[in-house]
């Protein structure tokens, strides 16, 4: 029994597209963080943390949407993990850079636009844009220039899908992608595998 807690307009998004991708029987349950439901004494006695996303799997219990996804690539093999050790140790890398170095500043964003009009700081979400598009630019735009997905020699895996989940929501922070061609090019036949599509259509 498989069973992922979180709302689809989170890193949760992550876990289901998994999920979608390795053909597997689950449950969602969409708590949504705003309206107080992850502060429940039933759900923080499996998150103490009282964020989403949460796997369930029978009598396991397992936190953090990238913990999560390895877990259930390599518990359940399909094509998303790579056999070969270097190969894994690519995708832990990529995995890495995405979660450490790009997503960091579009939270910032993020959470500076949370905040009322008069108290926003242009300036630091105008530095947190630049620092987005110079990673991008320098790091994975190049690479994307030189083979079509993140890892050598293989079509889709988890490095594109982790990676595609944190450049997804570039877009959604006013973050152009048009500058990247390789890279928006990319990101599109990420979004347009049928897994992604079905994850998309979840209710909430």
């Amino acid at each position: 029994m498989l069973k992922i807690y979180g709302w689809k307009r989170s890193r949760a998004i992550r876990c289901i597209w998994t999920l979608e991708e390795l053909g597997l029987d689950y449950e969602q349950v969409p708590l949504n963080p705003h309206a107080g439901e992850t502060r429940t004494p039933e759900y923080l006695a499996l998150n103490p943390s009282g964020k989403i996303p949460t796997l369930v799997h029978d009598d396991f219990v397992l936190t953090e949407s990238i913990a999560i996804n390895y877990y259930l690539a390599s518990t359940f093999p399909g094509s998303l993990l790579p056999r070969d050790t270097r190969a894994l140790a690519r995708l832990q890398q990529w995995t890495s850079w995405a979660v450490t170095e790009l997503e960091p500043p579009m939270v910032a964003i993020m959470r500076e636009g949370r905040r009322s009009a008069e108290q926003i700081d242009q300036t630091r979400i105008a530095n947190s844009h630049a620092e987005v598009h110079q990673t991008v630019d320098r790091i994975l735009e190049r690479h994307l220039a030189q083979q079509s997905q993140i890892l050598p020699g293989s079509d889709f895996t988890l490095a594109d899908l982790n990676v595609a989940c944190v450049v997804n929501s570039m877009p959604m922070l006013g973050l152009d992608l048009t500058p990247h061609p390789q890279v928006a090019a990319w990101l599109q036949r990420c979004l347009a595998r049928p897994a992604w599509q079905r994850a998309q259509e979840k209710s909430a």
